[in-house]
């Protein structure tokens, strides 16, 4: 999938998620840049692995999610969606944001 812009990238995280979601047996509510996929989602970090096979899939490249997940040589308590859609962004080499999604 080509994805141009960061709306694109947005959509496709989103859409990932709700799969995800799905296959857990969850439905929720709006997803928003704030949402947190630990704390709002309720993913844990075997899901989240599973959601970046998922986003891999849906974009054609793999990613790795330690880079996503560790920081200053520990994990991470939880991930912003806008975490994610900075660093699926960065992945694809989109520009920066002007404005928020």
């Amino acid at each position: 999938m080509q994805i141009t812009n960061r709306q694109e990238c947005f959509a496709v995280i989103e859409e990932a998620l709700r799969e995800l979601l799905d296959e857990l047996g969850q439905e929720p509510d709006a997803i928003a840049p704030a949402t947190m996929l630990n704390a709002d989602l309720g993913i844990t970090s075997i899901d989240a692995i599973h959601l970046m096979v998922l986003l891999e899939d849906k974009i054609g490249r793999p990613m790795s999610f330690q880079d996503l997940a560790i920081r200053n040589g520990r994990y991470v308590d939880d991930i912003a969606v806008s975490d994610l859609l900075d660093f699926v962004a960065s992945s694809l080499n989109l520009p920066p944001a002007a404005e928020a999604v």
